[in-house]
């Protein structure tokens, strides 16, 4: 085990019995699960309520987790895409992605501006269309930065497993946006 999974795991150890230690969790974790909740959620509204309810269900449930040789985080994040697509269901399966993609630095002129608003609206109405596993590995490696062995820990699968997905969904992705005219 790393220096860090040992302090985070010291972390986690002590957010059991002690409601601060929880809070520093919570601090550490809130920015990336919020994020990537939001890609899936598509409002702020939404979701900052699906945010505060898997933090609420890791509260509840923090006293069970056994640390298993993969981050903290993998079981985070496995909370939140469970309490998306728990959310999604009750709301008969109707995901949005109408969230902007970043906008990068400089200035670009008017028509510049104009079509990266065009090509990004394309990207996420493809993005969109994909299954919701799709959905989720693409954004947990491009959105959060997970690498494919930590998404196969966080998804219950194995690395070959989330490689093959994930082509599944960057050749779907590509097709759509060729459609749609849209160059990589």
């Amino acid at each position: 085990m790393s220096a860090p999974e040992l302090s985070e795991q010291a972390l986690v150890e002590r957010a059991k019995r002690d409601p601060e230690a929880f809070g520093q969790l919570y601090d550490i974790y809130f920015p990336r699960i919020y994020s990537f909740i939001y890609r899936r959620a598509g409002d702020q509204a939404t979701a900052e309520d699906l945010t505060s309810e898997t933090f609420l269900k890791v509260l509840r449930s923090i006293g069970q987790y056994q640390y298993t040789g993969q981050p903290f985080s993998a079981w985070l994040f496995r909370i939140a895409t469970n309490v998306v697509t728990d959310h999604f269901r009750r709301s008969r399966g109707v995901e949005t992605l109408t969230d902007r993609l970043p906008v990068p630095d400089g200035a670009p002129g008017p028509e510049e501006a104009a079509l990266r608003e065009d090509r990004r609206e394309a990207i996420l109405r493809a993005l969109a269309e994909l299954t919701p596993e799709q959905q989720d590995v693409v954004l947990l490696r491009f959105q959060q930065g997970f690498r494919l062995k930590e998404i196969a820990g966080l998804r219950g699968k194995t690395e070959g497993a989330v490689k093959a997905l994930m082509f599944r969904a960057l050749h779907s992705l590509r097709a759509k946006l060729e459609e749609r005219g849209v160059r990589s």
